[in-house]
């Protein structure tokens, strides 16, 4: 009997040790996997000789030599428009993060107007390619997070403290129960 008192506190405290520690490694590896930023979706008008761009006119946004997103031209009222999503970095190498300059190209020319790459906001960029007419300038619009998701990626050194604290906390109770345990065999007759 005294065999298995005198085990017992050094068992707990190792399990209770071994189940910090896989706590903690297991959410640093959660916090590691966390999703790529959403794309950054551009959106205008877009002009070609000074008139509206035909619907179906291939848009496309590049960042460097990376072909980051195309959309097509389509109508709303007279207005030539077009809406694409850029991807980030991690999805597609060479594509977006934030700050990157944007380039399009509508129908195989080069537009006049560039963007920058913002994930979660709507980017307007008026597009014109050629002639004299350049679109109205849009306002930019507040960036707005989205409702779903983790948010780890932002706040991951928080995390991290939050779930190092936890774990020591489950490692110094195991040992204060150790000794508890060895101090209660000690005292025994």
């Amino acid at each position: 009997m005294q065999s298995i008192l005198h085990r017992t506190p050094r068992t707990l405290a190792h399990v209770l040790l071994a189940l910090a520690s896989v706590a903690v490694l297991s959410t640093q590896t959660a916090l590691a996997q966390s999703p790529p930023n959403p794309p950054a979706r551009f959106a205008g008008s877009v002009v070609v000789n000074g008139q509206p761009a035909a619907p179906g006119t291939t848009v496309e946004a590049h960042i460097g030599a990376a072909t980051c997103g195309t959309g097509t031209v389509f109508m709303s009222g007279a207005e030539a428009r077009f809406v694409l999503d850029s991807p980030d970095k991690a999805t597609a190498p060479g594509c977006g993060t934030d700050g990157a300059v944007v380039s399009f190209v509508v129908g195989g020319r080069a537009a006049d107007q560039t963007g920058i790459w913002h994930s979660y906001q709507l980017n307007t960029v008026s597009l014109s390619v050629g002639g004299s007419t350049t679109p109205t300038a849009q306002p930019a619009r507040t960036p707005v997070a989205p409702s779903t998701g983790s948010g780890l990626a932002t706040t991951t050194s928080s995390n991290e403290a939050l779930v190092s604290a936890v774990g020591m906390f489950f490692a110094l109770a195991g040992v204060a129960a150790a000794w508890r345990f060895r101090a209660l065999r000690h005292q025994s007759p």
